[in-house]
């Protein structure tokens, strides 16, 4: 068997692994859908496109809490009109040497501009309400070379199947996607596509085919060859239909950005608020449609009328129906319906779905009570954040940390990147990592609850045994507690002054104040000096004569 055959076989054994693995997520992922985003469509991809979606739901609570926190997420994390990282070294101390901090403060501007003309913001917020429904969202990172830009693609859930590493990393993704024949013979060599395919590109252009995308870590691969084919992930496109290869190749770093909202130890995908709150969301779904219809009957209710009556009953406004018999009248049906006691019941479903949502935080200041003073905001936003801890973290180091990893590594080898080569100073120490600080006003409010907490409560009981003895002050170094509370703020790094200029400038302000200081007491003497000889002029010379015999020498 030809070696391009074996491969693809082996990538279609490998996907119907990855599918066994998933399918027992569809059925909740399924309910997930039809209550908490039905715009996202079909999981199993059996319905046929341009369906309806949502004639499920009769309360549409999730719905809009979910995007709320996809809004939120991404104006309090990622937002384009803030500054939302930084790079920092790992080592600290590297940070003071000049040309490293200026190569930094470059670096970053080279990935603010690869963001800036991608399509990374508005692909961020599908993003963020997969992860928040689903639990697992999936972007694939690719370099549009054509256009000399990067480009950020949000992939359906229904289309990834993926795997760990032994660390609990996802490192492998299976795409099944559909394009069209003309598609296909665009991105792919039309002499390794099947004959449907080539005869579908000549006839029936827009007819689609099956492809599955495989990203992978290479088992073996030469790290001195710099092709393609020896990269540390490979990348395989596989034709279903057939099972032939299509294409063959690789990435430095894996080109997929995973993040799973919540996850178990002994689980491959993620949890989310939307499986945390699905027995309330479908509680509340069955409420509001049991509700529903008893508002309808409460305006619209079923009429007793008698038999004699009937096909004679007009019950449209203004409908006059004549009877002979007093008594015998039309008359709603009383059916005990107490509506208070259930909407009450579906504001506490509600209010339960809004709290595994965090709405709570994300409408803080609208739903505030009373107005609050800027230190109870920052406090009360600090509170809150803490509370989203696990789930930034993840974020983190799941998505945001490798996706700047990606773009970093596509500018590095990009010929027309502004990323400047990395400064000499930094192979002197044998090379150091670059961690990403993240600035966006959630992360500052976890950073200033647990960075400066400490300080600003130590300093504030100090504060009274420092004026009572000011000695203590010189316990504590204050140059670090002023560098810890404006790094935990979010003061520019090029904003704060290296500490061997800071020394330098306070060695030339005491110089200063030494000269000023001389000047001064030369002064002085010499303005005593004229009144020491104004007064031995006014006694002639004896006080002059009276200082030389108590000193013992001859004044001139």
């Amino acid at each position: 068997m030809p070696e391009e055959n074996r491969t693809a076989k082996d990538i279609m054994l490998r996907l119907k692994q990855l599918e066994d693995i998933r399918r027992p997520w569809e059925g909740m992922w399924e309910e997930i859908i039809d209550y908490v985003i039905p715009r996202l469509g079909d999981i199993r991809g059996s319905q046929e496109k341009g369906q309806k979606h949502g004639q499920k739901v009769y309360d549409g609570t999730a719905i809009t809490a979910l995007e709320l926190l996809a809004d939120g997420f991404h104006g309090y994390l990622v937002s384009p009109s803030m500054q939302w990282f930084r790079l920092r070294m790992a080592n600290r101390l590297l940070e003071e040497i000049p040309a490293v901090k200026e190569w930094l403060q470059e670096a970053e501007k080279a990935l603010y501009s690869a963001f800036q003309r991608s399509n990374f913001y508005e692909a961020m917020s599908q993003y963020f309400l997969d992860g928040g429904s689903i639990g697992t969202a999936a972007m694939y990172i690719e370099e549009d070379i054509r256009n000399d830009r990067i480009v950020f693609s949000t992939r359906h859930p229904k289309e990834c199947f993926i795997a760990e590493d032994s660390y609990g990393n996802i490192d492998t993704l299976f795409r099944k996607f559909k394009i069209t024949a003309k598609q296909a013979k665009e991105r792919f060599d039309l002499e390794k596509l099947s004959d449907n395919i080539k005869r579908a590109a000549e006839n029936a252009p827009y007819e689609e085919f099956e492809f599955i995308h495989a990203v992978f870590p290479r088992d073996e691969y030469d790290e001195a060859k710099k092709d393609n084919l020896n990269k540390p992930f490979a990348s395989v496109y596989v034709q279903a239909d057939g099972q032939r290869l299509a294409s063959e190749s690789g990435y430095n770093t894996f080109p997929y950005s995973v993040w799973r909202w919540r996850k178990h130890s002994n689980e491959t995908y993620g949890r989310s608020p939307a499986s945390d709150a699905l027995v309330d969301i479908l509680g509340l779904n069955q409420m509001s449609k049991t509700l529903l219809g008893a508002a309808q009957n409460a305006v619209d209710p079923p009429m007793n009328v008698p038999a004699e009556q009937k096909g004679k009953v007009r019950l449209v406004p203004h409908g006059i129906n004549y009877y002979e018999e007093t008594g015998r009248m039309i008359f709603p049906v009383n059916q005990g319906i107490n509506y208070p006691v259930g909407v009450d019941r579906e504001e506490k479903k509600k209010q339960a779905i809004e709290k595994h949502f965090k709405v709570d935080f994300f409408l803080m200041l609208a739903n505030a009570q009373r107005q609050m003073t800027a230190t109870e905001i920052v406090e009360r936003m600090g509170e809150k954040a803490a509370v989203l801890g696990t789930t930034i973290g993840r974020l983190n180091s799941e998505c945001l940390n490798p996706l700047i990893d990606r773009i970093f590594d596509i500018e590095l080898n990009k010929t027309t990147s502004s990323l400047q080569p990395v400064p000499d100073e930094l192979y002197k120490y044998g090379g150091e990592s670059i961690e990403v600080d993240y600035l966006g006003p959630l992360a500052q409010a976890q950073k200033r609850l647990f960075k400066t907490q400490g300080v600003l409560s130590s300093l504030e009981r100090i504060v009274p045994i420092i004026q009572a003895n000011p000695q203590t002050a010189d316990i504590i170094d204050w140059d670090t507690v002023v560098r810890e509370v404006l790094d935990a703020y979010g003061m520019p790094q090029k904003a704060i002054r290296p500490e061997e200029m800071v020394k330098a400038l306070r060695e030339q302000k005491m110089q200063e104040q030494q000269a000023m200081m001389m000047q001064k007491s030369m002064g002085e003497a010499a303005e005593g000096a004229k009144k020491l000889a104004e007064a031995d002029k006014a006694s002639d010379g004896k006080l002059s004569k009276l200082l030389e015999e108590q000193m013992g020498v001859k004044l001139q």
